[in-house]
C-alpha cells in the first residue's frame, strides 16, 4: 500500500455525464484543491472511467459533457503500487500526477509528481545518472562494470581484444592502400580526399549503431524504424557524396575524379549504415554484448571496403 504521505486525498471526481459547469462548480466547493491537474470521471458505480486535464475543461463549453471530453485511457496505479512501479510510471509518462484505484476499480487518491519528487529526488537521480553512465561505457567498448574495477592489468586485458580488432582493420586498411601505391603517387589529390571519404561512412556508421543498440537495450525490435533508418542515413550519404563531389570538382582537371568521390562516398555510406543496423542485432543473437563488438567491426569492414572502392574506382577512370 501506498504511503499516506504520498498518497494525496486533494482530487476532484465527477460524474461521466456531468456537464461542465457542474464539474467546474463542484472543483470550486471542494476544499484543498488549489493545484489541481486532472479532473478525474467515474460512473455511477464510483469506478475510475476517465480523465479530463484541467486546461481542456476550462477551455471547454459550459454545456458539455465530460464524456466527450474524456480521455478513457487512463494511467492509473494500484494501491498496493511500491514506489519502484510509481517512479517508473513518472519517469515513462511524464504527466504531473496519476490516480489511484482500489481493487474494484474506485479512485483513493492520487500521487503528484511534487510529494513523491519531494522525497525520492537524490535517489532517482542516482538511478538515472547510473543508467546514462552504464550506456555511455557500454557504447564506447567499457563493460558496465568498470568503474569498480581496481586491477590494472585486468582493465588492460578486458578493453585489449576489441583494441585487436581496430589495428586488424587497419593493417587491412593499410596494405589496401600499398595495393594502390602507384596510383597514389601519379595523383596526390587521391590521398588528400582519403580522410574525408572514410569519416563519412565511419559517422554514419556509428549513428545507425547507436540506434540498434538502443533498440537492444529497450528490448524491443521495431524493424520498420530500423529500415527508415538505414534508408535516411543512405539518402544522408548521398547528400554528402554530391558535395564532396563538387569539392573534388575543384581539386582535380579530371571530370571522372568527382564522380569515383560520389561513388565511393553513396557505396560506403551505405554499407555503413547497413552493417550499423545489422551487426547489433546479429551479435546479440550469438550473446555477444553488441555494444562491445559491434561499432569495432563496422568501423573496419566500412572502412577498409571504402578504400578499395575508391582506389579501384581512381586507378581505372582517373589514374
Amino acid at each position: 500500500m501506498l504511503r499516506s504521505d504520498r498518497l494525496s486525498r486533494d482530487f476532484v471526481s465527477v460524474g461521466a455525464e456531468d456537464t461542465v459547469a457542474q464539474a467546474l462548480e463542484k472543483i470550486r466547493g471542494t476544499p484543498g484543491t488549489n493545484e489541481i491537474f486532472y479532473c478525474y470521471a467515474c460512473d455511477p458505480a464510483g469506478r475510475l472511467v476517465g480523465v479530463v486535464p484541467i486546461r481542456k475543461l476550462i477551455r471547454a463549453a459550459p454545456d458539455e459533457r465530460i464524456s466527450s471530453l474524456m480521455f478513457t485511457r487512463v494511467v492509473k496505479l494500484p494501491a498496493n503500487a511500491p514506489d519502484s512501479l510509481v517512479e517508473d510510471f513518472f519517469v515513462t509518462y511524464r504527466f504531473l500526477a496519476f490516480p489511484v484505484v482500489d481493487t474494484e476499480g474506485l479512485i483513493v487518491g492520487v500521487v503528484e509528481v511534487g510529494n513523491f519528487f519531494d522525497t525520492f529526488s537524490d535517489t532517482l537521480y542516482d538511478e538515472v545518472e547510473g543508467r546514462v553512465r552504464d550506456e555511455v561505457f557500454r557504447f564506447v567498448g567499457l563493460p558496465e562494470d568498470e568503474m569498480k574495477e581496481t586491477r590494472p592489468l585486468h582493465m588492460a586485458l578486458r578493453r585489449f581484444p576489441w583494441l585487436l580488432v581496430n589495428i586488424g582493420g587497419g593493417f587491412l586498411a593499410a596494405t589496401v592502400s600499398r595495393l594502390f601505391e602507384q596510383t597514389v603517387e601519379r595523383l596526390v589529390v587521391v590521398a588528400a580526399f582519403i580522410p574525408m571519404v572514410l569519416v563519412l561512412s565511419e559517422s554514419l556508421g556509428v549513428q545507425t549503431t547507436a540506434v540498434a543498440s538502443s533498440m537492444l537495450a529497450d528490448q524491443r525490435v521495431d524493424a520498420p524504424q530500423m529500415r527508415r533508418e538505414v534508408l535516411g542515413t543512405c539518402l544522408a550519404g548521398v547528400m554528402a557524396a554530391v558535395v564532396v563531389a563538387f569539392l573534388g570538382r575543384i581539386y582535380s582537371p579530371h571530370l571522372a575524379f568527382p564522380f569515383v568521390l560520389f561513388v565511393a562516398i553513396t557505396v560506403s555510406t551505405s554499407l555503413a549504415a547497413s552493417l550499423g543496423a545489422v551487426l547489433p542485432f546479429l551479435f546479440h543473437r550469438f550473446r555477444v554484448d553488441p555494444h562491445l563488438a559491434s561499432a569495432p567491426l563496422v568501423l573496419a569492414i566500412s572502412d577498409n571496403v571504402t578504400l578499395f572502392t575508391y582506389f579501384t574506382l581512381v586507378t581505372y577512370l582517373v589514374a
